[in-house]
This record gives C-alpha cells, structure tokens and sequence, in this order.
C-alpha cells in the first residue's frame, strides 16, 4: 500500500471518458506530490508546441501526501497549466477545504484533458464521478456558481460540497483568469480559469468523506503535535491573521510602494487612508479559514457606509491588495481598494495581473499614448476608483479597451504601439507584485527574477526570513548550518539591507517552497512564520508514507522540482537575459521619499544572478541547468530532450 497517497483521476472531456488509476511508486518518490507532480505530468504531455488555448493543454490539480491530513495548514492543492499569460509553465495555488475534500474523495490528481463541446463541470462525489451539463451556469461568477451548485447537489449529498468555479474571465479566456473555490480561495498567476473556458469547464464540485491512509499513526500524530506547537509560538504566527502591522508603514519610510506603477515609490496620506489602524475599524469577524489551519490569515471586514455599504470582503487587514489597488492605481480609500478584490474574486481573475494591467494602462493615460477615444470614455487618471471598477468588468467580458487589457501589458502593448512597451511592468510576460526593487527588502524582491512562473516572488522569497523579529532570531530557523551562514554570516545575525546573501537565501526558500508546495502545506508556514524546515517536514512526511527520510532528502526533492519548472522554461527558449528587471529599475530615479535617486546596477544584478546560477550548479555566464546537473536530479531524460533540442549542451 502506497500510504499517503490515493489515485490519479483522469478526464477527457472531448470523449467523456474518466479512468482511475493508481499513483506509481517511483513516480511518489521523485516527486513527492502536488507541484511536483503536476509540473513533470505537464513538462511530458504539453510542448513549446502546444497552444495554451488550444485543445492539447492539460490542467492538472494535484495534492501532496499532507493535503487533508491533521499536518497544520494541509489544505492545499497545486494547480498546473501551460499559461496562457506568459506562454510557458503556469502553476497557482489554493486552499480553503477543496483540496482536502478531493483527497478524501480519494483522488491526488485530476488531469483534465481537451475541450467539450458545451459548458459542463465535474461532479466527484466520493468515487463517483460525472461529468455533468453546466449550461445553466455559463455566465454567472464564481459566487453564484457556487452557490447553484451546493443547492443543486445539497440532495444526493448528506455532508458538504466544495466548489471550485470560473467566472465569466475564465469563460471569456481573459488570460490572467483563475478559478476560485469556497468563495475566497484562487490559484493565481497562472491563467488556469482561462484554460478552464476554453476547455468549457465551468468548476468543479467535491464532496469526500474517506480518510487519508497514514503509514505511521502514532508517529504521525507526534510529528502533528510538535509541527503545530512550533508554529503558533513563532514570532509570525501571532501576527496573523493581520499580517506584519508595520508593512505599511516601513514601505512608505523605505520608499519601496509600487506607487503609480512603480513611478515613485510614496503616496501622500498613505497611512491615513490606507494604514492598517484604519482597516482595523472595519473588521467583523473571520470566515474562510483553510482546512487545518491553527494559524487563520483570514478576516472579514465589512463596510456599512457610503457608496460600498454592504460589501463584505476577507484578509482586509491584510498588505498584499492594498499594494495593488492602494498603491499602484493610486486608489485612495480601503473600501474602494477592497471593492477591486471583491469584482476579481467573482468575475475570476487574478489581481496582480489585473491591477497591472490597468496601471499599466493609467500610465499610458497619463502620458497621452492613449486618451477617453481608446478607453471607451473612461477617465484613467490616478485614483479613479470608478474608472478602474468599470475597466475591471470590461476585462471580464473583454468589452472595447477592456479587451486589450485582457490580454495583459505585454500583449496589451504589443497592439498599443506608440513606444507603450517601455510602461510594462512584468517579468517573463507576468505583471510584477512585489515592492519596488529599487529600494525593497533585497531578499523579497531577488526572487521575482529567478522565479520561473514569472514576475512574483511567491513561489521563494515571499518570507520573512530578511525582517525577522529579535524574539524570533536567525538561531531559531530550520535551516542548514552552512546555509545559515552563507546567508546571514557566522554567528547569525540581522541582515543589513544589502544584496549580500540574496542568492543564497532565494536559493534555499526556493527549495524549501517547492517541497512545501509538493507535501500540500501552506507557505506561511516557512514563510511568514519562518517555522518549517526540513527537519520538520521530514518528520511528517516519513510518518505519513512510512518511507524513512532525512532533511536532506526534502531539500533534495525540492531542488528536482525547482528545477523541473527551469526546464520547462527553457525548452521554451528563456534564458538569462529574461531573468531582468524592466528598463526603468536601471534607468529611472526613484524621484521622491526615503530612497531618493536609487536605482539599480545592471553590473549588480548580473553578479548577483551569477552567483545564483553558480550555487545552483548552473551555467554562470547563460543561467541554464547543466545536463550534468539534470541528471544528478534524476532527470536524465529531460537532460537528454534538452541536449536534443539545442537548449543545453552535453557535458
């Protein structure tokens, strides 16, 4: 018995047919689960060759061995596609219940293939499993899907069904769309609910009421109790579900606001508008915590006046959609702001790329590259919150500019023209959303350019592993000794806000998330907790599957899958010169605020990178994967495709 584990779903909407089969041994060995799993079921089945939008791609939802287990924050599930955003490897993911409902249900996998002929959605009731017409719900958001389909199947299940749903983005192939599932949880970035639409897959619906098999119960549980214990007495865990409250405050002091897109890194009345004493006062309650999460980042503030009285939204207090709608289209009230979330939520859309695409677009208005005769009319002046919630349905539906904009700032410019490259804030096709890297926390920022979905730093060196609390110092991190020390010298100690060691660090978290995001365990806990390291997520792994292994081992699993998602990049032809910052980091000034005149060093950037590639065993002059070092992964045979192909040499 495979423990830890459950089957493969397979689904062929073209044909209807659906075949189960079990997980390969070997195949669990090498790649754990989740993001593991799906991106080598992508790198096989979907080439360079393959249209993102076209009837050869796949999506893959995987779990890891933990999702549905009593490990803290195991609610998680990968989902893989070939994105139809950046054109190469896209992969997102999510929590809420769905994911653990599915792996109750039996399944760690469902591989979706082709495209039916009308709207229909999956309905997996334990083990049994129907593909079923959703005519009826093509068209409605996400929320309304949801809601149609728990009372439509409310009569043939006795416990709780979980959707997972596109709106109408992923239905109009709006190429940033994402699915959502329990109403607040997406898997972002990767375009997935576009893919989904043209597959004319409407959602998912799951109810699962099994158990996940554990190798080693006793032992388990023991490894449980510690993990748990471990998080909620690190020093992040007590800062959530707020997140840390002096974010705010110190991005405004550092400069580093993604302000204007990435113009200027302050805004006047930032902290008075926007601070998060003034998100406090419209907290309610908490809703939509993730299966097993001691550690809830989940918040509900509500607004009962002015012209958004009655909207309700979740992690309010929390940074992140602030930096996107607060910051980058300039919007000056937390209302407004979380008005933008609650649209992208149900028209299914991504808000990093949405909110870039329309600062994108702000900064084209500003400059006079584009005026009211290309916007439909609308003002897209700084702050106009009215202007940006209009464009945000004209995206979904892909109406007048807002059809542009649906294909994000990189397209968006290509059929622009008029010089609007230059104003595209992405990297690898993907709109960045991050803190601007002129002046933000080196370490947080270095990711985004390595990372291989592209402009985000979620996927490694989203932590708070740089700004750490002295209560919870360097000491306390699960963390290799000479890792440790390469990153934060010898004893350990605070880092200065230098690059030094942010090579080192990208490195390990990338590792680090990539075997987390495999088990089906939230980064938080790595990241914003800085609580799990390998020796914690051994201990559970070898419980629950009852094969023996070391930190090390983890560490080693997640290079491979890391390195996986590099190769399949690189058979798409990127290489170094796509791990850049856009033009105006090196070129452009800060203009104002704490970090005045900054501006970063191509020469920097390119020693930096080097050191990466070289700590990674990696070609230092070309940032490409040895085959070499493929096949010491054990992924020969990827070496071997690549060497065919001309993307590597053989060494």
């Amino acid at each position: 018995m495979l423990y830890g584990y459950g089957k493969i779903l397979e689904v062929d909407l073209a044909t209807k047919e659906i075949v189960r089969r079990r997980v390969d041994a070997q195949f669990a060995q090498q790649y754990i689960g989740g993001m593991g799993f799906s991106s080598r079921i992508l790198f096989d089945e979907v080439g360079p060759e393959v249209d993102p939008l076209g009837p050869d791609n796949i999506v893959v939802f995987a779990n890891g061995p933990l999702t549905g287990t009593h490990a803290p924050c195991s609610g998680r599930t990968e989902i893989t596609t070939r994105s139809p955003l950046t054109g190469s490897i896209g992969t997102g993911n999510t929590g809420g219940i769905w994911g653990a409902l599915l792996k109750h249900a039996g399944f760690d996998l469902i591989v979706v293939r082709r495209q039916a002929e009308r709207p229909v959605y999956l309905w997996i009731n334990d083990d049994v499993v129907e593909i079923r017409d959703a005519s009826h719900l093509w068209g409605k958001d996400t929320w309304e899907t949801s809601d149609m389909l728990r009372q439509e199947l409310a009569s043939s299940s006795k416990s709780g069904v979980s959707v997972l749903a596109i709106g109408p983005a992923g239905e109009n192939l709006v190429k940033y769309a994402c699915p959502l599932n329990d109403y607040y949880h997406v898997a972002s970035r990767s375009g997935s609910g576009a893919v989904m639409g043209a597959m004319k897959l409407k959602g998912i619906a799951v109810r699962g009421t099994g158990t996940v098999s554990i190798a080693r119960p006793k032992e388990f549980q023991e490894a449980v109790k510690e993990a748990r214990e471990r998080l909620l007495t690190a020093d992040g865990a007590r800062k959530m579900p707020g997140g840390p409250p002096e974010a705010r405050r110190e991005s405004l002091e550092r400069g580093s606001l993604p302000a204007r897109n990435y113009q200027t890194g302050v805004l006047p009345g930032w902290l008075e508008t926007r601070g998060q004493d003034v998100a406090r006062k419209y907290v309610t309650g908490q809703d939509g915590t993730c299966y097993a999460c001691p550690i809830p980042c989940f918040n509900v503030v509500e607004v009962k006046e002015g012209k958004y009285a009655g909207l309700k939204e979740n992690r309010g207090l929390m940074p992140g959609v602030v930096y996107h709608w607060g910051a980058k289209c300039a919007i000056e009230t937390l209302p407004a702001i979380w008005r933008c979330k609650e649209l992208c939520q149900h028209l299914g859309m991504d808000y990093g790329s949405a909110s870039g695409s329309i600062s994108f677009g702000m900064e084209l208005f500003q400059r006079g590259i584009i005026t009211t005769r290309d916007t439909d009319g609308l003002e897209l002046g700084w702050g106009n919150e009215d202007a940006v919630i209009k464009m945000l349905h004209k995206i979904a539906h892909r109406e007048g500019f807002g059809d542009i904009l649906a294909e994000g700032s990189v397209r968006a410019a290509e059929k622009i023209g008029r010089g609007a490259e230059q104003y595209v804030m992405a990297i690898k096709g993907m709109e960045m959303m991050i803190p601007d890297p002129r002046s933000g926390n080196r370490g947080w920022v270095f990711g985004s350019l390595t990372n291989p979905r592209g402009g985000d730093s979620v996927k490694n060196t989203h932590t708070h592993a740089e700004v750490h609390n002295p209560n919870w110092g360097v000491d306390k991190f699960d963390m290799f000794d000479d890792v440790k020390a390469r990153i934060y010298n010898a004893p350990p100690q605070e880092v200065p806000h230098t690059w030094e060691g942010k090579p080192a660090m990208c490195k390990w978290f990338e590792d680090l998330y990539s075997a987390i995001n495999s088990l089906g365990l939230c980064f938080f806990t790595a990241g914003s907790c800085i609580a799990f390291g390998p020796t914690y997520l051994s201990k559970l792994f070898a419980a629950c599957t009852g094969r023996d292994t070391s930190p090390e081992d983890i560490m080693k699993a997640g290079e491979r899958v890391l390195t996986l998602l590099k190769a399949y990049i690189v058979r798409d032809g990127l290489t170094k010169k796509d791990d850049c910052w856009p033009d105006r980091f090196y070129e452009e000034p800060l203009p104002e605020g704490g970090a005045k005149g900054a501006v970063l060093s191509r020469e920097t950037m390119d020693r930096l990178l080097e050191e990466y590639y070289a700590l990674r065993g990696w070609e230092r002059e070309t940032g490409l994967p040895t085959a070499r070092k493929l096949t010491e992964l054990g992924l020969g045979d990827i070496a071997n495709e690549l060497v065919q192909r001309g993307k590597l040499r053989a060494n």
